[in-house]
């Protein structure tokens, strides 16, 4: 029989009154037959985690569950029951139209800031840009640089999320190898990927103005 830890925990909720934040714990409990993901154990699913990411660290939009499910490359059902159970939370905003049902982040919840802080760091760009970019053959060290850079190194934390994703790739690999791998990123991410690919002897030169002025900027490594 298949479990249902949520909708227990629902009614238990109903019974003895217990507020939203008991409501989130829950719902971030790890189901019975669900694989927590390696970045951060307390969502039930990588999907959760996913889902959650690219609604509070993207552009800040409404979403159809088509979309969304395109873009997580998963199962429509399975992105409208996550949508549902995160809506009930209070940390999604679901509007029914005759068009379907359209969803967004909710900013006016306490727990808005410090959930797309914890996302950030476990299924953000900096992730993302590390599982595309980290599998090329030739690549020695993946940077982000620019606004996202800012923020991983807390001095860009304040307001939206940036709108864009700027990554300096050093190896020994093609433009268009890096260019796929953006795109890849960039249709997982909701977010353009802009890479810039140099040489390690380039890097280490250090007379090309272009890369000076990268350098004077925040730069944070990407594991890969």
């Amino acid at each position: 029989m298949r479990s249902n830890v949520l909708g227990s925990a629902a009614d238990f909720r109903r019974r003895h009154g217990l507020s939203l934040h008991s409501d989130v714990a829950q719902l971030f409990m790890r189901d019975m037959r669900a694989n927590a993901p390696p970045q951060l154990p307390i969502f039930r699913s990588r999907l959760q985690g996913e889902l959650l990411a690219r609604l509070l660290l993207g552009p800040d939009r409404e979403m159809t569950m088509l979309d969304l499910a395109v873009m997580l490359r998963a199962d429509l059902g399975s992105v409208m029951r996550e949508v549902d159970r995160l809506a009930r939370a209070g940390l999604l905003v679901l509007r029914r139209t005759t068009a379907g049902r359209m969803v967004r982040r909710d900013t006016a919840t306490p727990l808005y800031e410090p959930l797309a802080r914890l996302l950030m760091l476990t299924f953000g760009p900096k992730a993302v840009v590390a599982e595309e970019f980290g599998r090329l053959p030739g690549v020695v060290e993946v940077l982000l640089f620019g606004a996202w850079a800012e923020r991983y190194e807390g001095e860009g934390s304040v307001g939206d999320p940036p709108g864009d994703v700027e990554v300096l790739v050093i190896g020994e690999l093609s433009h268009a190898r890096a260019f796929d791998a953006a795109q890849e990123a960039t249709a997982r991410l909701g977010l353009p990927v802009h890479p810039v690919v140099r040489s390690a002897r380039h890097w280490k030169e250090d007379d090309d103005p272009f890369l000076r002025e990268i350098r004077a900027g925040a730069l944070h490594p990407v594991d890969h």
